[in-house]
């Protein structure tokens, strides 16, 4: 869940990085021409338009998400509870083997330990399994949700007056943004009413 917002953080940071590039050649062709009219440059100035939302409060208002949440940590639990139950029946292993060892033969004893080697290969493997399910579970919601978020964002933004829509969050690199451009309210409406339909 955690990785929508380095995504939302990603492109919100290649935004800045180009209005700063942006802003510096500008500045560079200003100061080789000083003549050049101010009232034109601020007619251009004025044509960028931005908006934001907050991506933390987008996310624990979506109800596409809530929901996918409480599914993931669900599979997450079985995960470790099948995890769990498993570690415990090899742990048994171990102790019904050192508890016999003194009346095992050779041969015994090798079986026994063949067989918890077959056990702690066969969690390490379902380990890994559950591990990589999961994670490709978990990019694939992220991927949808990053798709509804920009689907949503085209609509909203049809009339092409935001040149840019960026991504906040409270303890990410934007310390100050004019509340009038915050959409972030507006999003979760339209998009729990995209998800109720």
């Amino acid at each position: 869940m955690k990785y929508i917002n380095w995504i939302l953080h990603g492109i919100s940071l290649i935004a800045i990085l180009f209005l700063l590039y942006k802003q510096h050649s500008c500045n560079s062709n200003c100061h080789a021409g000083k003549d050049m009219n101010t009232e034109n440059v601020a007619a251009g100035n004025n044509d960028f338009q931005a908006a934001f939302f907050y991506s933390d409060s987008l996310l624990g208002q979506l109800k596409f998400f809530k929901e996918n949440e409480a599914v993931f940590k669900k599979k997450q639990e079985s995960m470790m509870k099948e995890l769990q139950a498993k570690e415990e029946a090899m742990q048994r292993e171990v102790q019904k083997l050192q508890k016999n060892a003194e009346n095992m033969t050779r041969n015994e004893m090798e079986n026994a330990q063949k067989r918890l080697g077959g056990m702690e290969r066969e969690l390490m493997e379902r380990k890994e399994k559950l591990s990589g399910q999961f994670a490709e579970e978990t990019a694939e919601f992220n991927e949808a949700l990053h798709k509804k978020v920009i689907s949503y964002l085209e609509e909203f933004n049809a009339n092409k007056k935001y040149k840019f829509i960026f991504s906040v969050a409270r303890e990410g690199n934007i310390f100050y943004s004019d509340p009038g451009l915050d959409i972030t309210n507006e999003m979760i409406k339209a998009l729990n009413e995209k998800y109720s339909q």
